[in-house]
């Protein structure tokens, strides 16, 4: 990740280390967490670093910083909370700049100021990429497989729950047939099935920006279907998604917004692809099987042909987030 004072001379950065305090970190020791306040950022003097951010069960490192890297100024430059955690690989020492100290100096030094901001928008457009759980493309990374934990007592308590057949289960094979013919034939483009509540959340291509709510044994009514749902080819409704990506980078808002968020979004709207339909039916005809699980069943999942992002929700402490690419796998693990 490409830092903001990169672009500055020997003597520039002499201007900002002489307003440094130095601080000493042993190994393992933090420097500060996701969420802290930002009043200092720091320039390395000996040993290394570690930037990482905690994602739910696991931690993600972004990356390990040495000798003459700065790090932590992005919070204090916006004058916002960390984006990131830090903590000493091995005993450190660390020049410490005061966020006043350094604002004010950016304020009088006009060439100090224009090639930090001529970094900024690079700099922004690699933290949008990284800090998203799910990034534009529907994939935070290739074999998405991610576990969100929730409330550990509803694990503790799942085996002792009865359970109950729903609405949903009660018409499962007649509505899996309903779903794909949504997703693969008609205006919809993601679809929520809450297995417990018989609530089936649908978002259509002809009112994008909202969700429409409707029972699962309305939806097998054919004629409530076509009063709700037109026929629409796949093909066509693939490209009306691409005309309306089309219509917002083209719209004069999107101009207004910042750089690293126009060439972000602009790449996914030129760049985007569907999920293909034999992974949307693949996806859909499995899902007997998750609720069938005898313990930790599925209770809601969402479909989607705009991302490559499986949601599911089970019933003991958290949901599960998955590519289809790696779909069978997480099948062959928990099945």
């Amino acid at each position: 990740m490409k830092s903001i004072f990169q672009e500055l001379s020997h003597a520039d950065i002499e201007k900002i280390k002489s307003r440094a305090v130095k601080r000493k970190y042993r190994a393992g020791e933090s420097v500060f967490s996701e969420g802290d306040a930002a009043e200092y950022f720091y320039l390395i003097d000996s040993g290394l670093i570690s930037i990482f951010i905690d994602k739910f069960n696991s931690r993600k490192e972004i990356q390990t910083l040495g000798i003459g890297e700065f790090f932590g100024e992005m919070a204090v430059f916006y004058n916002g909370k960390r984006t990131a955690s830090a903590s000493a690989k091995e005993d450190a020492e660390l020049l410490g700049i005061a966020k006043q100290a350094f604002l004010d100096m950016i304020q009088t030094d006009q060439d100090i100021a224009r090639k930090i901001y001529g970094i900024l928008s690079i700099r922004n457009e690699e933290l949008v990429l990284k800090e998203k759980l799910i990034d534009a493309t529907g994939l935070a990374e290739r074999n998405l497989h991610i576990g969100i934990k929730g409330d550990p007592s509803l694990r503790e308590s799942a085996l002792t729950r009865d359970r109950h057949e729903s609405v949903v289960d009660s018409v499962l094979p007649e509505l899996i047939v309903c779903l794909e013919d949504l997703l693969l034939n008609r205006s919809a483009y993601r679809v929520f099935i809450g297995f417990n509540s018989g609530e089936i959340r649908i978002s259509s291509i002809l009112d994008p920006f909202t969700e429409e709510f409707h029972s699962a044994q309305k939806l097998l009514d054919g004629a409530y279907l076509e009063r709700h749902f037109p026929l629409i080819r796949f093909e066509d409704k693939i490209e009306t998604v691409r005309r309306l990506y089309k219509a917002i980078h083209q719209d004069v808002f999107f101009g207004l917004l910042p750089g690293h968020l126009q060439n972000v979004f602009g790449q996914y709207y030129e760049n985007w692809q569907p999920v293909s339909p034999h992974d949307i039916s693949r996806t859909i005809r499995h899902l007997p099987l998750l609720r069938g699980i005898p313990n930790y069943y599925v209770r809601n999942t969402t479909i989607s042909l705009i991302q490559d992002a499986i949601h599911m929700q089970f019933n003991c402490d958290g949901a599960y987030i998955v590519s289809a690419d790696d779909y069978e796998r997480f099948l062959e693990e928990n099945l």
